[in-house]
């Protein structure tokens, strides 16, 4: 019976596909619950809360420039900019889910 079992070539790269793809799958799932947060309530601010996080940790092999320096070898670049929007969305929305209805 033949040796069945991929080469170590290609599970690395298979591995370093994931790795590129990991940060677009998430930037298209956190676009998509920013655009569908304001209808799911607080189940959907808590899941654009946690894909923005997720973004923060996966987009380093899509980031750019510095655009602000926070500390010597870091800073916030353009990518880090949908995560943080996408935190601040979250807030706003978890906020209007949970207030009280205006009568």
């Amino acid at each position: 019976m033949a040796n069945t079992r991929p080469s170590r070539e290609v599970l690395d790269k298979v591995l370093v596909d994931v790795v590129l793809l990991a940060p677009a799958v998430v930037l298209v799932v956190l676009v998509f619950l920013a655009g569908v947060s304001g209808e799911t309530g607080l189940l959907g601010a808590v899941g654009l809360a946690v894909v923005s996080a997720a973004w923060l940790l996966v987009n380093e092999p899509v980031e750019g420039l510095i655009l602000f320096v926070v500390a010597p070898e870091h800073g916030i670049t353009g990518s880090d900019l949908a995560g943080l929007t996408g935190l601040g969305l979250a807030v706003w929305r978890g906020h209007q889910a949970l207030r009280p209805p205006h009568n």
